[in-house]
């Protein structure tokens, strides 16, 4: 009999020792599992929170942050140049290892072609220099990782369609080639423009491109950048809430008339608005 229970106790122990390795087994969820050049995916891994945790993309070491429970969670960006294939998500928690993969489907992106004041294609050296300081100043926010701050789903900054998709090439002048790194929002002058998530003002500047330009930390490295504005609602350095009204529609800068330019900015790359509205978060 006391042999008996002797082993029943050993089972038993031994049994409650395995039990965190069976609830804390690695589990990584990619979403959505096929994307194109440009998109932003999510990065899920379920597993103990307590180990050291990296990931890594195409070469990239990508921030893992926590969530709920023992969830560990990314956005990844694909860059526009990304070639179509299958790739590997590869996934790191204490010694524990694991890949996981996407596909990044062949897409054409539309072409047009432009003619333009040539003033509006070629820079007088002035205009060049202050752009080139401008550049210098953004490139200065984008490497900056905050906790993350976005809460559920992001939305998009007006009410009004697409004038000009993500990735679109123009062709101005048949000389000059550029690729629209961010997504045209239609609206009449003095329209409202929303934060598409809860973050912090990190910039309210005149620029020579952007015009009135304000850009939004979310946190984990991802920015929303808003030009054009006719007038900011909102202060470098102010919290902001999901659909707060930030400025106001205009043609501030280097625009042809009235309208929304957003661009996101993911761990430094630029990518397509829309993709990231569209991720169940």
């Amino acid at each position: 009999m006391i042999r008996s229970i002797i082993i029943r106790l050993f089972i038993l122990v031994v049994f409650a020792l395995l039990i965190p390795h069976v609830v804390y087994a690695m589990k990584v969820i990619v979403k959505p599992k096929e994307v194109i050049p440009g998109d932003v995916f999510i990065l899920q891994v379920e597993t103990d929170r307590a180990k050291p945790a990296e990931a890594e993309f195409l070469g990239i070491k990508i921030p893992l942050y926590p969530a709920k429970g023992n969830q560990l969670v990314a956005m990844v960006p694909v860059d526009i140049d990304t070639a179509p294939a299958k790739y590997k998500v590869n996934v790191t928690v204490g010694d524990d290892r694991h890949k996981a993969e996407i596909t990044v489907r062949r897409h054409t992106f539309r072409t047009i072609k432009l003619t333009l004041p040539e003033e509006k294609v070629t820079l007088s050296p002035e205009n060049e220099a202050r752009a080139v300081r401008e550049a210098e100043l953004l490139n200065k926010i984008w490497p900056e990782y905050t906790v993350p701050v976005w809460n559920g789903r992001f939305i998009s900054p007006t009410n009004s369609d697409v004038s000009t998709a993500f990735g679109v090439k123009r062709i101005m002048n048949e000389k000059k080639t550029s690729v629209h790194k961010g997504t045209d929002f239609r609206g009449a002058a003095g329209d409202p423009v929303k934060a598409i998530n809860s973050g912090t003002v990190v910039l309210t500047e005149e620029l020579f491109f952007g015009g009135n330009t304000l850009i939004v930390d979310h946190g984990m490295g991802l920015y929303s950048v808003y030009m054009h504005l006719s007038k900011f609602s909102v202060s470098k350095g102010e919290r902001i809430s999901k659909s707060q009204v930030v400025g106001s529609v205009g043609s501030t800068g280097r625009a042809s008339g009235p309208h929304l330019h957003m661009s996101v900015r993911l761990n430094g790359m630029s990518i397509n608005p829309e993709s990231l509205f569209k991720l169940e978060l």
